[in-house]
């Protein structure tokens, strides 16, 4: 056991920092060291690397040791408590520094594979909570002397930072669940969390955009964020699994995309338009992901791809794309990047496609979700495809969809026929036709011609 670094299958770095590998109580545990690995890294460490290399090798041995020590102390003096207590009860006596919570929390069993991203948002929280408790209550060492009290008082300074609802639901469940199966072992008699209920929300829902709005975002995209855009655009798929969609999960030649989701982890088949499928065939095959620049900028630095697709509505002016949240301290975005999957699929339903076609392309699970979050067709649209669907004697008459390919191909067979004003009046009339169509009913002219 020792000093440790991280790779994937490829043999590059999964992470920058050096990891410690230690016992606890019998049993392994690997931590972030907190160290940076610099210079050049050899092959296997048992190698020397360069002077930038082994420095930092050093620097960790060094902080890998102080917590071997740190950690036998503690296993010491615990020893001497439950000696102590099993002579007076009869009972032996458990306890988990609150030092040990977050490396505890990461071999507790997930009911899906947590990603990096995600263990270190909930390590983080987990942290959080242990220096408050230490600032507010340095003589509280142990799990099983949080009282309720205390609790309060943590969720009292989530209050007073004025957190979205969303975030303090988060970071209340992930304590409640850290105490509730950690409890046996950390000698807790009561769950301090248990019953303290989640904050109500009222859920800001994203905005669609129109199809004037979706040509001016292409025509105002960088060549970084373009592609990842119209993937979006043409198959509802969230930023991330945009970003980090392969090669591997795409049939170029049948027009299909099979790619299971990140947060769901629910497969999604998704058809392939002939815009995304003319872009895809033109990529380069340099690398393992469709668009490598984005998948590396979603990994290292996601805020820039948000600062890139901010500029991007700012720039195709776009307004109105935040409005006053209730439940937090800033707006909330209702046009972002995630706007364009419920456009896709606010779409996709108001022209009348199945809803069980909608779900295996945006891979939700339940019919619920995709109703309360994502179908927010506007009045005049919502009107209008109504009007279009249900029968004549409940919409009061309203005239049949307008088949603008067969009116076109109509007014060619009888121009020879016309004389030179009658086929001028028809085009007029086809004209003035054509101007009262709304943005789907154009778009899905265009398709069908």
């Amino acid at each position: 056991m020792g000093l440790e670094i991280t790779r994937k299958k490829d043999g590059s770095l999964r992470a920058k920092w050096w990891y410690g590998r230690f016992e606890i109580n019998g049993k392994s545990t690997c931590v972030n060291l907190g160290i940076e690995i610099k210079g050049e890294i050899p092959e296997t460490l048992k190698m020397r690397g360069d002077s930038l290399f082994e420095h930092s090798r050093m620097k960790a041995q060094v902080k890998l040791e102080e917590l071997r020590s740190e950690a036998h102390s503690r296993k010491s003096a615990a020893h001497h408590l439950e000696e102590l207590y099993e002579i007076k009860s009869g009972e032996g006596l458990t306890q988990i520094p609150l030092t040990e919570m977050e490396i505890r929390w990461a071999f507790l069993p997930a009911k899906k594979t947590r990603t990096e991203k995600a263990e270190t948002a909930q390590k983080a929280n987990i942290r959080e909570f242990r220096e408050v408790m230490q600032a507010k209550y340095p003589a509280v060492k142990n799990m099983s002397q949080v009282s309720r009290p205390m609790v309060l008082a943590w969720l009292t300074t989530l209050n007073e930072r004025k957190l979205s609802g969303a975030s303090y639901n988060v970071k209340l469940s992930v304590m409640r669940g850290l105490f509730e199966q950690l409890g046996h072992d950390a000698g807790i008699l009561k769950n301090p969390f248990a019953g303290i209920p989640h904050r109500s929300l009222r859920t800001v829902h994203r905005q669609p955009f129109s199809e004037k709005e979706l040509n001016d975002i292409l025509e105002h995209c960088d060549a970084i964020i373009r592609p990842v855009v119209l993937t979006a655009m043409c198959t509802a798929m969230r930023r991330g699994d945009c970003c980090k969609l392969k090669w591997e999960s795409i049939d170029i030649k049948n027009g299909f995309i099979s790619v299971k989701t990140s947060k769901t982890g629910e497969m999604a088949e998704i058809p392939l338009f002939p815009l995304l499928r003319a872009e895809l065939a033109n990529r380069p095959r340099d690398s393992e992901y469709v668009f490598p620049e984005a998948e590396e900028m979603y990994r290292t630095n996601d805020h820039g791809l948000t600062w890139r697709f901010k500029k991007v509505l700012r720039d195709a002016g776009i307004k109105n794309i935040r409005t006053v949240n209730e439940n937090a301290s800033q707006k909330a975005s209702v046009k972002d990047f995630h706007s364009l999957r419920t456009t896709w699929i606010t779409m996709a339903l108001t022209a009348g496609v199945p809803m069980e076609l909608v779900r295996r392309v945006t891979g939700h699970s339940t019919v619920e979700v995709v109703l309360k979050h994502y179908f927010r067709p506007k009045r005049e649209e919502f009107r209008h495809a109504l009007e279009s669907s249900l029968p004549k004697a409940l919409t009061g008459g309203i005239e049949e969809r307008f088949d603008l390919p067969q009116a076109v191909l109509d007014l060619g067979k009888e121009a020879e026929s016309l004389q030179p004003e009658e086929v001028v009046k028809k085009f007029k009339a086809l004209v003035e036709t054509v101007a009262r169509m709304t943005d789907e009913e154009k778009a899905a002219a265009v398709i069908a011609a």
